[in-house]
């Protein structure tokens, strides 16, 4: 009997670990944000040295019309607030690099935003921000703590401004 139980137990926590989001972090407004570590090749290195701005982060994919809208609407919208206080960092999570450039180029960002594809990031970066594919976004505060996940336009205007 007590072997039953056991099973059941093992079997129920089995389930609820399952159930639990990939990644290291929380990813709970107010506490730290994952890092965001690039690879060599892109211009920022990491979240840290964008240290005294609020930074949008936004992940997104060509194969969701819906992320794409939301990364130029995101995109426009830090870039009209003042840069020295607000960076966006747009995140293509498509494989396929010449595509996600050439949608880059169409959908016209802002030259403030800091757009970085699938090989510009750390293999961890999806999984800690807990992305498996494009349109999730993220406010991080000046001093690296997530402040909204899926921020509002409205919001991050109100947060920012």
């Amino acid at each position: 009997m007590k072997t039953k139980y056991l099973f059941l137990s093992l079997v129920f926590a089995a389930f609820l670990s399952s159930s639990i989001p990939a990644g290291s972090h929380s990813l709970m407004p107010g506490e730290e944000a994952p890092s965001l570590v690039l690879s060599a090749n892109s211009k920022v290195k990491s979240l840290k040295e964008l240290d005294g701005k609020y930074v949008v982060v936004n992940f997104w994919s060509s194969s969701d019309p819906e992320s794409r809208i939301a990364n130029s609407r995101l995109a426009k919208l830090a870039d009209s607030l003042p840069s020295s206080k607000v960076k966006f960092v747009s995140i293509c999570t498509d494989t396929d690099e010449t595509l996600a450039s050439e949608i880059i180029k169409t959908d016209d960002l802002p030259s403030s935003a800091i757009s970085l594809s699938h090989s510009d990031i750390d293999a961890e970066v999806a999984e800690d921000y807990q992305v498996a594919t494009g349109n999730r976004s993220f406010l991080i505060d000046p001093f690296g703590n997530l402040v909204k996940i899926s921020p509002s336009e409205e919001e991050v205007i109100k947060i920012v401004a």
